[in-house]
């Protein structure tokens, strides 16, 4: 009887450490410094089809209903011959890049946004991104990215074309 409680402790145990390392994965998963570095894994500096009209699940992923539209609506209603608001890549802000040192910051809670900085050396020069996060459907999803000096990915997009 004695051996049976051990091992009805023992496997009760193990099976709460398993549900916590998993529930603790999960999170981590779906931390926002965890979407950004997604993001950035897919775009595969460049070669992805992030910014792309085959990449529109992708804009569904990791881009809130506003910035989801504003990218889906560059790609396709620019017209052929012009050369819409996404004329460099949004990641890197930058039209040629050579990405060193490149670091995915600490989330900073702002009430219910977050922000997560992003910084790299492009060609030597230090370059710093504010990737700034919603929690939209209980998914963290990008609203915006912040460039500095008055400049944003979703005021470029809002540009008319």
């Amino acid at each position: 009887m004695k051996t049976k409680r051990i091992i009805v402790c023992i496997f009760l145990v193990g099976s709460f450490g398993l549900i916590a390392n998993g529930a603790q994965k999960q999170r981590a998963a779906s931390a926002p410094d965890a979407v950004v570095r997604e993001l950035y894994r897919v775009h595969r500096n460049g070669y992805g089809p992030l910014f792309e009209k085959r990449g529109k699940k992708y804009h569904e992923k990791f881009f809130d209903k506003n910035l989801a539209g504003l990218v889906w609506k560059d790609l396709t209603e620019t017209p052929a011959d012009m050369v819409g608001n996404l004329d460099f890549d949004p990641l890197f802000n930058a039209q040629d890049f050579k990405i060193t040192k490149f670091r995915v910051g600490a989330p900073v809670v702002e009430g219910e946004k977050v922000s997560v900085p992003v910084s790299f050396n492009n060609f030597g020069k230090k370059t710093s991104l504010n990737f700034l996060l919603v929690n939209e459907g209980g998914v963290w999803k990008v609203s915006n990215i912040d460039y500095g000096e008055g400049m944003d990915l979703v005021g470029l997009l809002s540009r008319p074309l």
